[in-house]
């Protein structure tokens, strides 16, 4: 089980990537055919380090940008990430796993051989990953209270990086599935 300590750690953490802007690479018959800033799939210091380079080189002082602002400013340059490098990066800092971001997909982090689903959701742990829209997004859990879950995700559709909370057995959740790395069994 994890204790409430890594949990706050955990949130922290995630902590630096809300609000992010959703950012992946654009690949068509799997070349990339439009490269965003670390292809949607950078450590959050290494995205605040291309932010400020960013707006060195156009002039702009990223302080008086309001919230709303800098987050256009980052969407416009390119600047985010996907759910798959967020969770990525959220596995790599938690369970000190050496996932290579940039290798990885929704789709490959639900996966057999990579992954197991588990089945009995009264098992559902901190670092489980919802299987949603076969399997192009995922959903990192964070914590459960019962059948709740405390998660966070990247999409577009949400405009960027936002903390959530379901109930796992709720029939409207597009839950294709939870599923846990094998390597953290």
């Amino acid at each position: 089980m994890v204790g409430p300590k890594l949990v706050k750690k955990l949130k922290q953490e995630i902590d630096h990537y809300i609000d992010l802007p959703y950012m992946t690479n654009i690949i068509r018959n799997g070349k990339v055919i439009k490269e965003r800033v670390l292809g949607g799939k950078g450590y959050w210091k290494d995205i605040q380090k291309e932010t400020q380079q960013i707006a060195k080189q156009q002039g702009i002082n990223l302080k008086k940008l309001t919230r709303q602002k800098f987050y256009n400013f980052q969407k416009k340059n390119k600047i985010g990430i996907d759910c798959s490098g967020l969770a990525c990066q959220l596995l790599n800092f938690y369970f000190k796993a050496h996932l290579n971001p940039r290798k990885t997909s929704a789709n490959i982090l639900t996966s057999t051989p990579l992954s197991q689903r588990v089945d009995d959701f009264q098992n559902i742990q901190t670092g489980d990953l919802i299987r949603q829209k076969n399997g192009h997004h995922l959903l990192f859990i964070i914590e459960k209270n019962g059948n709740k879950i405390t998660y966070v995700d990247s999409s577009f559709w949400g405009r960027g990086v936002k903390y959530g909370e379901t109930d796992i057995t709720d029939q409207s959740l597009d839950n294709q599935g939870v599923y846990r790395l094998l390597l953290l069994n």
